[in-house]
């Protein structure tokens, strides 16, 4: 007759804990030790050593936060590389940032010729019921000795709005004379206006010399109050001893051959 074997008893987990002893020591051993001891089935026991264990909800919680880590990290990286793209693409477009209502505004923009220059605008539009502010932009080539202004040659009305300025000096193929001209470009067309230069000037523009620019810098958005002026076009050239010296704000000693551009209000006479 089989006899069925007996039921194995579970896994005992239980400690002990050696006292030191106050009497006299047995064979050397005086020390405290403590242990925490495994009774197997088999009666032989193990010592238990503790493990780092995660459960399934933690470790897919780690994941997910690993995961939003590195999409944050190139979200920003994205980011960084973009606005770095569109400031270079406004520095090359001369793009108008916003100011604050009733201002005026300009900004340079590239230009890939000689002797031609452009200028991004913006003049308020008018409120209903309220008179218009008009506004124009005078141009010049010449500044003349002792003069606070240079001698503005003409003056073409800027309309409401943002505009592109466009200042060229160029042979005029239809007569062959030189001449400076200004063209404002906007959404409600384009007007132009030009003015004959006299022999020296124009041995001066197809000479070569150095130019100095203390108008509106490159990259940047110049605003202004609406009644106020901006110079959004001031470049020097520099011909003979006067071009050793830099009068800055003074009136210059010599007349100044330059390309010269104003925004401002019509208040009549130049």
């Amino acid at each position: 007759m089989n006899e069925n074997p007996p039921p194995t008893e579970p896994t005992r987990h239980f400690a002990t804990r050696c006292e030191p002893k106050h009497s006299e020591p047995e064979h050397g051993d005086d020390q405290c030790c403590e242990a925490n001891i495994t009774e197997t089935n088999e009666g032989e026991p193990v010592r238990n050593q503790a493990r780092f264990q995660l459960s399934l909800r933690e470790y897919i919680g780690l994941l997910t936060i690993a995961m939003l880590g590195m999409g944050l990290f190139a979200s920003i990286t994205r980011l960084r590389s973009a606005t770095d793209e569109l400031a270079r693409l406004r520095a090359e477009t001369g793009y108008l940032s916003d100011t604050e209502a009733g201002q005026i505004a300009a900004a340079r923009a590239p230009s890939d010729q000689p002797l031609t220059y452009r200028v991004r605008i913006r003049v308020p539009t008018p409120e209903v019921g309220s008179p218009p502010l008009k506004y124009r932009l005078a141009y010049s080539s010449v500044w003349p000795r002792n003069s606070a202004k240079p001698a503005w040659f003409g003056a073409v009305p800027v309309p409401p709005g943002e505009s592109l300025v466009t200042l060229r000096v160029m042979e005029d193929p239809r007569d062959d004379r030189w001449k400076i001209s200004a063209l404002i470009s906007s959404e409600s067309g384009n007007k132009r206006m030009a003015t004959a230069l006299p022999p020296n000037q124009v041995r001066i523009f197809r000479g070569s010399h150095d130019v100095i620019s203390t108008g509106i810098p490159r990259g940047q958005t110049f605003a202004a109050a609406g009644d106020q002026t901006i110079r959004v076009l001031d470049e020097r050239w520099l011909v003979g001893e006067g071009s050793l010296m830099l009068y800055g704000d003074k009136p210059p000693e010599e007349d100044q051959i330059g390309i010269y551009a104003e925004l401002q209000p019509d208040l009549g006479t130049l």
